[in-house]
């Protein structure tokens, strides 16, 4: 027996397949960021290559290639539309990145969590920003069309009376 779709059979469908996807996203940006510490990881875990590419070891190898594959990932899980706070994950990596770059801090430090948990508040305070005025702009816009709309159409009407007298 075949059943046919209904509107709202087709409506859960797209709406179950769009989360879907956005859960797909939300995991890749995520990936994204935890990359960022394969080359920690494998350290722990005692994982050591023997091939380096021509690194001075096996952990400088990883962190360059993921470096190289993280921002991949992230593209890729932007376009499937991912939920906002998955965002905050490679900010937060990225941000650790930076300063362990520029000072070679610890993972433990507290300076560097406060940092990284800086960024991310800094981050989220920048697109609600944004965010924000975006909304004024669009409101000021439509608010500007509804003014020529309304001009227009008092301009028609002024032009009918003028015309019939």
């Amino acid at each position: 027996m075949i059943k046919a779709f209904n509107g709202q059979e087709r409506k859960d469908k797209h709406n179950n397949n769009q989360s879907n996807a956005r859960v797909i996203g939300s995991l890749l940006i995520a990936l994204s960021g935890i990359l960022l510490f394969l080359d920690k990881i494998l350290d722990v875990i005692g994982i050591e290559g023997s091939n380096t590419f021509g690194f001075s070891n096996f952990s400088n190898f990883i962190w360059a290639f993921m470096q190289s594959i993280a921002p991949i990932l992230l593209i890729i899980g932007f376009l499937l539309r991912p939920y906002f706070l998955s965002i905050l994950i490679p900010i937060y990596c990225y941000s650790i990145q930076t300063v362990w770059v520029f000072h070679n801090y610890y993972y433990d430090n507290i300076y560097l969590q406060a940092y990284a948990i800086g960024a991310c508040v800094l981050f989220c305070v920048l697109v609600f920003f944004i965010k924000w005025i975006s909304k004024k702009l669009h409101k000021n816009e439509l608010e500007t069309k509804a003014f020529i709309e309304n001009a227009n159409l008092f301009m028609e009407e002024v032009n009918k009376t003028l015309i019939r007298n």
